[in-house]
């Protein structure tokens, strides 16, 4: 059964607890890397330290709600529909921060979101229309897409340790929004899979298992290595621009949820994805600039 709107309403809900997950998480690993100014990796003792911080494991569920909310999602529409939805969450953590710090959006700041929601909303509307619920699996795609992925996302991870100080955060939490990206684009292949074949004793649905499994887990340790390097924002911004990006070419590509595009819809669902991710790069670059603020109380004030 395919029911769209009700996959995008879950999905914004999902945005909107990811943007918490990261608040709080955030919240717990700054604490534990205070005096970070260099910006190294989170070492193991300090993970082990958050994870005492009652904080951390709200974040924890938030992250499970956000999960849950994708996961349903993808049961009603396509990954090249509901992923990029979560672009949402870029535009949710500004407004936490700025509740968090007091302070109010700048005029600069309250375009580019409006921007970024716009160029989302009218990119979700196209792809709705014309993406293809579900397409012959063909295996060998999925598992040479999942190893381009790995390897990209392992690439990010070098930039992470060793990239631009400033750049830090960016690069390991795009590293973790490819394997978000391919966890999704797994867990559409896994539904269509089981819709396809008998499932229970084939062994490429437990392989496709096997590798978003694996994902997440990597996909976790990195996005906890940009919390320590880096601002929520800075995080959430790269896992909403590049776990998109990474599904949706994963669906047009491996799942063939484009089938029915053609020139002009191509150009223009490119043209709203550039435009949203512009958006998001350059409110990622005025938070670069500003400071953490670690302290989490005020954020009852936003969900209350």
């Amino acid at each position: 059964m395919q029911s769209i709107p009700l996959a995008i309403v879950l999905q914004l809900i999902g945005s909107f607890c990811f943007a918490l997950s990261a608040r709080y998480q955030n919240s717990a690993i700054r604490r534990e890397v205070r005096h970070n100014q260099n910006r190294h990796s989170l070492k193991g003792e300090q993970l082990w330290a958050s994870l005492k911080n009652p904080r951390w494991w709200q974040g924890m569920a938030f992250m499970g709600v956000s999960l849950g909310c994708q996961i349903t999602a993808l049961f009603f529409a396509p990954v090249t529909v509901v992923q990029p939805v979560g672009l949402m969450a870029f535009p949710w953590s500004v407004i936490l921060q700025a509740r968090l710090a007091r302070r109010r959006i700048g005029r600069t700041e309250a375009g580019l979101v409006a921007v970024t929601v716009g160029a989302t909303a009218i990119f979700t509307a196209i792809v709705s229309f014309y993406a293809a619920g579900e397409s012959q699996l063909t295996v060998w795609k999925v598992f040479a897409g999942a190893l381009v992925i790995y390897l990209l996302a392992a690439s990010f991870g070098g930039l992470g340790t060793h990239g631009p100080k400033t750049w830090r955060s960016l690069f390991w939490g795009s590293g973790g929004a490819m394997f978000y990206g391919l966890e999704a684009s797994l867990v559409r292949t896994l539904i269509n899979f089981a819709r396809q074949h008998d499932w229970l004793d084939n062994p490429l649905f437990w392989g496709i298992l096997a590798c978003l499994l694996v994902g997440s887990v990597t996909a976790g340790w990195m996005v906890q290595q940009g919390y320590a390097t880096g601002q929520a924002e800075m995080v959430v911004a790269s896992m909403t621009i590049t776990s998109p990006v990474i599904a949706v070419c994963f669906g047009i590509f491996v799942l063939g949820e484009g089938q029915r595009f053609n020139p002009g819809v191509g150009l223009a669902v490119m043209a709203c994805g550039f435009i949203a991710i512009a958006g998001v790069v350059a409110l990622t670059h005025i938070k670069a600039h500003q400071p953490v603020v670690v302290d989490t109380s005020e954020i009852r004030q936003v969900v209350d």
